[in-house]
């Protein structure tokens, strides 16, 4: 539609906005609260007055107060001028309304909304004052923009320095409007869709800011979501509000559930999700559970989705669809009880009284004829009964074929294939709905809405970016539980801290910054320390690493890609591949690495990967079902989901166990032995292996340059089998590490030796480096085929001895310095 088109379609809200304009909505709101309590103040002396006519002996004491007996025929025709104020501007009210909420979305149709309407009001409110020469700053003066851009953390200040400084403006010849949803014509999203597509310089200044197009639409969605849920709650005439109000006596017609109540975890029949245009979280799911337990026999289901979050979901969806009025007629009034199997088992711990009791609640509720009875997790409740020694679904059985009674089992994924899924009576009397994962979508309206709901309570302000920081931190940062329930709990987590720290708005820096604090994982903007390190990576492990350049720097730069953002988010940190012969700085260059970064060599996870070897070589890192016990790899992530995993010769294992690390490598994540997800993403992992050790020996006997040759060595590795090139394709980077000799290894030699000085210095002792200590170093604890390893063991077995004789024979006592020339070392 072009702008004239536009225009055009907003004059059926004319009258509507003329009386806008004489006299806000607002102000007749406020006026007319004030007409209606002085209404009801003077309505009492006119009750009075009429009470003394119509019953004069009840009153004749008023004879006896003359002032008040004068004054209560005054007071009456005040009241009856605030009246007819009154019913004035409810009479101007009704009338506005009838346009106001045209276009609205109600779930229940009626006369007069959500018709062939071409806007919303709000739509036609913002066209009416709009300068044609300057659309866009038309636009931005209104509230509802204003109130948009704060949700994107942008100020008025920000704002007016944009409308100052713009060179070009968006005039009504180019500006035109389509309507993303034509249901309901043209609303609130679809003009800020079109200020930013028709309007460059607006979406470059947006861009400035960090925001684009898919958050400034989300953005808007977010406010107009929340105009219509106000909308929604202001016009309790509606059907919708009205048809929530419970029928007296719906359920005199059906029996009652006396014991059935004694173990309900509680019924689902309120409100709980908001049923708005775009919403189509477990719409499929819903309709399809409707269709099940409508059926005039065995009307069950068994819902299976990730344990904590969809299942249970989709059971107070059917809820809210039963309260409203809007579910098929087969299942009107009925009641949703969920059954805590828990308290039945415990409360009933022998076999014989449990399932009699259990038989009582299902006889009670085919009696009661309204009941839908949920099972919130079978699996549990089959295995709790069967330590009683009962069979449930046995018992169940007689039961469920009844037209009388519905049953809605709720199972996780992983144990719905293991007992579930084989079992003949599972598939003959309930009918599956597998519920899918959310999308990022749902997760940041949920989180939204549930924001909204904070914001009413805590006087606090949500950013959209804070919401998308709380739901991407919640995915990475986050192991246990399920999207979107642990966003939701971090949200609801994060009140209090906010509060505590005196936030009033919610910034993406400051979600970030407290989700550090929880987790001891950077986040957010890289901090100056961290930058500095970062900088200077290649020169911090140089002093741990010698030589190797190649290797430091291919490293260094992949943590800084990692650190910046620029990587994938859904996979690890970094992966690489240290291929070279031992005694080379391959695992010197991982304990390096954690120091730089985290702080500490203990941040590295070693798993010496010649253990896992064997058949259940699988089993040991992500547990056993079977046997119950956890595995090694999973125990250890979700104790420490940060930091370096070192896959110590990591050619040895099994092909299971590279299968699995060709998933973690590639998505971040994998599952333990219960179907739990481990998250890898917050790793670096450092696979080790001295495949290929030949052919870099070969190379350097030659006198080749081994990086030229990477390619000639990798291929060389793959046909021997060693790692599939899949794998190896799966890796941020493999790094070749070159034998160390000459100048290097003298360099090595001084490294080692300064490290046994610092252990000295830490008893008071301190032992001087000299050229006779690194020369003896290099004559007896050199071997190039092992590299640096024989040195470390001279190390200890010469020098570290000849020392600890000297302080027992009380040669070097503390605080004194000392030094060891080449006769003392013979």
């Amino acid at each position: 539609m072009t702008y004239g088109q536009i225009k055009q379609a907003a004059s059926f809200f004319r009258p509507a906005l003329l009386l806008e304009g004489i006299i806000g909505r607002r102000a007749r709101l406020i006026i007319s609260d004030i007409l209606s309590m002085s209404a009801v103040l003077f309505a009492m002396p006119a009750l009075i007055y009429f009470l003394a006519i119509l019953f004069p002996t009840l009153f004749s004491t008023l004879g006896n107060f003359p002032t008040l007996a004068s004054l209560l025929p005054r007071l009456v025709g005040i009241f009856f001028i605030i009246a007819s104020l009154w019913l004035v501007f409810f009479a101007i009210q009704a009338f506005f309304n009838s346009y106001y909420y045209k276009a609205f979305d109600a779930i229940l149709k009626e006369q007069g909304i959500a018709g062939n309407e071409p806007m919303s009001f709000e739509v036609a409110a913002l066209l009416s004052g709009t300068d044609e020469s300057d659309i866009t700053g038309s636009f931005l003066q209104s509230l509802s923009l204003q109130f948009m851009l704060l949700r994107l953390g942008i100020d008025k200040t920000t704002v007016k320095d944009f409308l100052k400084n713009r060179k070009d403006k968006l005039t009504a010849a180019t500006f035109n409007l389509s309507s993303l949803d034509n249901q309901f014509g043209i609303t609130f999203v679809d003009v800020a869709l079109a200020l930013f597509r028709q309007d460059k310089e607006f979406s470059d200044f947006l861009f400035a800011q960090s925001i684009q197009e898919k958050d400034f639409l989300a953005a808007a969605e977010w406010v107009s979501r929340g105009e219509r849920r106000r909308k929604k709650k202001e016009r309790w005439w509606s059907r919708d509000a009205l048809g929530r109000i419970e029928g007296i006596g719906t359920d005199w017609a059906y029996g009652g559930a006396y014991i059935l109540d004694r173990y309900t975890k509680g019924q689902y029949s309120k409100i709980l999700f908001d049923d708005e245009p775009g919403n189509t979280y477990l719409k499929d799911e819903l309709e399809e559970l409707e269709t099940i337990l409508a059926r005039s026999e065995e009307a069950n289901a068994l819902v299976v989705g990730e344990s904590g979050g969809s299942p249970m979901d989709l059971v107070r969806h059917l809820g809210e669809i039963i309260y409203e009025g809007t579910v098929l007629p087969a299942l009107a009034h009925k009641r949703i009880i969920v059954l805590d199997a828990n308290k039945l088992v415990a409360t009933n711990g022998e076999k014989t009284r449990f399932e009699n009791e259990l038989i009582r609640i299902f006889e009670e509720s085919i009696q009661a004829g309204n009941i839908i009875l949920v099972f919130d997790d079978l699996p549990s409740f089959m295995t709790s009964a069967s330590a009683l020694g009962s069979e449930v679904l046995s018992l169940m059985d007689p039961y469920l074929p009844s037209d009388r009674i519905q049953v809605i089992a709720l199972s996780d994924k992983d144990r719905f294939h293991r007992m579930l899924e084989t079992n003949g009576m599972i598939t003959t009397r309930f009918e599956v709905v597998l519920v899918k994962d959310p999308d990022e979508s749902v997760t940041i309206r949920l989180l939204q809405d549930e924001a909204t709901s904070i914001e009413s309570r805590e006087k606090i302000f949500f950013s959209y970016q804070s919401i998308l920081a709380i739901a991407n931190a919640a995915e990475r940062y986050f192991t246990e539980g399920v999207m979107p329930d642990k966003a939701i709990d971090l949200l609801v987590e994060l009140v209090p801290k906010l509060k505590l720290s005196k936030t009033r708005f919610v910034t993406k820096e400051s979600v970030l910054s407290l989700v550090e604090k929880k987790t001891g994982i950077p986040t957010g903007e890289v901090k100056t320390v961290e930058k500095e390190k970062l900088l200077n990576l290649e020169a911090f492990l140089h002093k741990r690493v010698i030589g190797q350049n190649e290797a430091v720097t291919a490293i260094a730069n992949a943590m800084r890609r990692a650190r910046s953002g620029v990587g994938s988010p859904n996979r690890p940190m970094g992966s690489f591949l240290f291929l070279g012969p031992t005694g080379v700085g391959k695992t010197e260059t991982t304990k390096a690495l954690a120091e730089a970064l985290f702080g500490n060599e203990s941040k590295v996870i070693r798993l010496d990967m010649s253990e896992y070897k064997s058949a259940d070589a699988l089993d040991k890192l992500i547990g056993s079902f079977s046997s119950g016990k956890p595995g090694v790899l999973a125990s250890a992530l979700r104790e420490n989901p940060y930091g370096v995993l070192l896959l110590d010769e990591f050619e040895k294992t099994t092909k299971e166990v590279m299968d699995l690390f060709l998933q973690v490598l590639d998505e971040g994540v994998f599952s333990d032995m219960s179907g739990k997800k481990i998250n890898a993403r917050n790793l670096i992992i450092i696979a080790t292996s001295n495949a290929g050790a030949n052919l870099i020996w070969d190379a350097m006997r030659s006198g080749k340059n081994i990086m030229s040759l990477k390619d000639e060595i990798v291929d060389g590795i793959i046909k021997s089998g060693a790692y599939r090139p899949e794998l190896l394709n799966r890796f941020d980077g493999v790094i070749l590490f070159h034998p160390i000799e000459g100048e290097n290894l003298r360099q090595v030699a001084a490294v080692m030796l300064e490290r046994f000085r610092a252990r000295l210095r830490e008893r008071g002792i301190d032992l001087e480096i000299n050229d006779a200590m690194i020369d003896y170093l290099m004559k007896f604890g050199s071997d190039p085929k092992f590299g640096a390893r024989p040195m470390n063991r001279a190390i200890q077995d010469i020098i570290e001895q000849k020392v600890a004789n000297k302080i027992i024979k009380g040669e070097i006592k503390p605080g004194q310095k000392f030094s060891l020339e080449a006769g003392d070392l013979v």
